[in-house]
């Protein structure tokens, strides 16, 4: 059942993953599989879970409580937690060169919501769409099951999602009697006409590194203007109107000062250290960030900060558009008890589990259902209350080549925003790049 090496490097190249999947265990087809996840075991077992910490709002970590509940109606099912490596990257690695050397050891891992195409289409995760009815899926974001989803197929549960916001300083606001900006353009003189009084160095951050959160970022400023990475086909889009509009308004913060030129070597932490410091009115950041931006002690902003949807562009017909952000757990395929595996995952993404993450961790359950809940509601974290308002969006991770996709993207913009090369003609590079990526060869 092991999965050869030369086997996995052969897969880059393809999706058939019922015959590729059958050739790579051997005797042990797809169908046989499947069978044998259908079901979890009656006697005891023990699954290994690869998982980094999963954060609850008193600091602690979630994992211990979701595993008690789950052996509160599988008593038989032991799970021992694996712990995850300190970066997403890290972790890929590390869990494709394990489980691609065939080890049966993590059964189940907790990954990002970006894997599913690369995981499927090497035969890192087992299909798990056959092993649920159909309507099991109704209750979560399209945008996050687009993500986990190859040719038809379901690669992963989901277990808990991200989203993007602005956070806005509401007290620089009410004193210059401006209000939260609905556009982007209202963004910039606002922010400006802040800075000019003295108020804040900086009027806009956000992240521009060389690094995926700059993908992100590109992402939502495409679907502001009306476009994508990729279109519906999987065909390179990145080159065109909305894409120069995007870049070239990010493009022009810097020229502006609205945003520092430092931004293109800032990550999260970073624009969120300017933000909490009192430095910057407006900040694009994920949803921890309102957990630290009003912490009294750690942030010099604590009670002056509001959490709204994104706004979009002038003359555009929507706003609101997010990254989809979050981390769901895939199968081993090798596994030796996939039965196990598949309920552990299963119950991740159920509603109990969801209802836990809901009450206690610092996470956003994956749920929409969970979302719309009333507990939803009484939680009083407006990260969790406006994020149904949210319109998710995926970055273009509809190809097992996301990695080379995604470094395409944040090289060409970077040198954009930072000012070597025009807007036109990183974009233009940029589809240059996608394309090469798109077919195989390395970046």
């Amino acid at each position: 059942m092991a999965l050869s090496r030369r086997m996995l490097l052969a897969s880059a190249g393809s999706v058939a993953m019922t015959a590729g999947l059958t050739t790579a265990c051997g005797t042990n087809n797809l169908d046989d599989l499947l069978v044998k996840a259908e079901r979890p075991p009656k006697g005891p077992v023990t699954i290994r879970w690869w998982a980094g910490k999963i954060p609850a709002r008193d600091g602690g970590d979630m994992r211990p409580a979701i595993i008690r509940a789950f052996r509160r109606t599988h008593p038989n099912i032991r799970i021992e937690i694996v712990k995850g490596l300190s970066t997403t990257d890290g972790n890929r690695v590390g869990l494709t060169t394990q489980i691609g050397g065939g080890s049966a050891t993590p059964d189940v891992y907790l990954g990002d919501i970006t894997w599913p195409a690369q995981f499927g289409a090497n035969y890192l995760a087992l299909p798990v769409e056959s092993l649920v009815p159909k309507n099991f899926w109704d209750p979560y974001p399209r945008a996050l099951m687009q993500a986990s989803s190859l040719k038809g197929k379901v690669y992963a549960f989901p277990c808990y999602s991200d989203a993007a916001y602005l956070f806005y300083r509401k007290d620089l606001l009410a004193k210059h009697g401006l209000p939260v900006p609905k556009s982007w353009e209202e963004l910039e003189r606002s922010a400006r006409r802040i800075q000019r009084a003295g108020d804040a160095d900086y009027g806009f951050v956000w992240q521009g590194s060389v690094s995926e959160s700059l993908t992100c970022v590109v992402t939502e400023f495409l679907a502001d203007a009306g476009g994508s990475v990729l279109d519906r086909s999987g065909r390179v889009a990145v080159a065109d109107e909305p894409a120069q509009r995007a870049v070239s308004y990010l493009r022009g913060l810097v020229d502006a000062g609205v945003t520092p030129s430092a931004v293109t070597t800032y990550a999260e932490q970073d624009a969120m250290d300017a933000f909490a410091g009192g430095r910057a009115v407006f900040l694009r950041n994920w949803a921890y960030a309102w957990g630290m931006s009003d912490a009294d002690g750690a942030s010099k902003v604590a009670g002056k900060v509001g959490v709204v949807p994104r706004p979009g562009f002038e003359g555009r017909p929507h706003s609101g558009y997010a990254c989809l952000g979050g981390w769901s757990n895939f199968i081993n395929p090798n596994s030796e008890n996939l039965g196990a595996a598949v309920a552990f995952a299963r119950f991740c993404a159920e509603e109990e589990s969801q209802m836990m993450l809901l009450r206690q961790a610092g996470v956003l359950p994956a749920m929409d259902t969970v979302l719309d809940s009333p507990a939803a509601a009484r939680t009083g974290d407006p990260t969790i209350t406006t994020t149904r308002r949210l319109r998710l969006v995926s970055r273009p991770v509809q190809t097992p080549y996301y990695p080379q996709v995604s470094k395409a993207v944040y090289t060409q913009v970077n040198s954009a925003i930072g000012g070597s090369e025009p807007v036109g003609g990183a974009l233009r590079a940029a589809r240059s790049d996608i394309t090469a990526a798109l077919e195989g060869k390395a970046l």
